[in-house]
């Protein structure tokens, strides 16, 4: 069952990044997410609950109603692998990525580490 569990907080994880408001964002954190998760991508690196939810807050000013789609996902030892694509309000793809995830004993994930290219700075 360990594939289903993982996939699920996966899943919760990635309805967290869709969340607009801050205090529904922490609730959603509090079921996936280790207080002292570590999320690190090319653009930042993050401990903890409030740290992150400014990042996706700032996400959110960029790009209005953003969200995650998980393409495939692939998990053993308490850790997975993500293929995703972010999509914006309209459903139209504007990047696409990967993530490897690190989930501790209580099922829920301690790092998260987001793989994707970065925009022209054109």
């Amino acid at each position: 069952m360990e594939n289903n569990s993982h996939q699920a907080i996966w899943e919760t994880y990635t309805q967290s990044w869709s969340e607009a408001d801050v205090s529904k964002r922490l609730q959603i954190f509090g079921q996936c997410l280790n207080p002292d998760c570590v999320y690190t991508d090319p653009l930042t690196q993050t401990t903890g609950y409030d740290p992150l939810s400014g990042y996706m807050a700032e996400l959110h000013k960029n790009v209005p109603g953003v969200k995650f789609i998980t393409t495939d996902f692939k998990n053993h030892h308490d850790r997975s692998l993500t293929h995703w694509n972010m999509v914006d309000g309209n459903g139209n793809v504007l990047s696409q990525g990967a993530s490897y995830g690190l989930y501790g004993a209580d099922g829920r994930l301690l790092q998260m580490t987001g793989f994707f290219e970065l925009p022209n700075a054109d």
